[in-house]
């Protein structure tokens, strides 16, 4: 399987692409709920954060699926592993803490 393939065929791609489409949703119903929604900040948005979320997380990505056991030893597959979920928690915890933001801005509320 090639390198693409594989990271449109992992969840955890379709997990961020899903917080992502949350996220935008819920920014976009605060924008307008406030009377300040611009298109324009919406296509920055898009430009400045979503497209390095994805293509950062490629590289990480990338960079995972091609670990040379010769350089690593038996550990390369785990190392790599490893790597592509930590930058999968750290994107996921960007993300929810953007999409808590955004409903905050609604009105919702968490009671601890």
């Amino acid at each position: 399987m090639s390198l693409l393939e594989a990271f449109f065929a992992d969840r955890r791609v379709s997990t961020v692409v899903g917080l992502i489409l949350l996220d935008v949703a819920l920014a976009v119903a605060a924008a307008l709920r406030q009377g300040r929604f611009e298109l324009r900040r919406l296509a920055d948005f898009f430009r400045t954060m979503v497209v390095p979320y994805v293509l950062g997380y490629l590289g990480v990505y990338g960079t995972a699926f091609f670990l040379e056991e010769e350089l690593l030893g038996p550990f390369a597959p785990a190392l790599g592993a490893g790597l592509a979920w930590a930058a999968w928690l750290a994107l996921v915890a960007n993300l929810a803490g953007d999409i808590l933001e955004h409903a905050r801005q609604l009105g919702y509320r968490s009671e601890r």
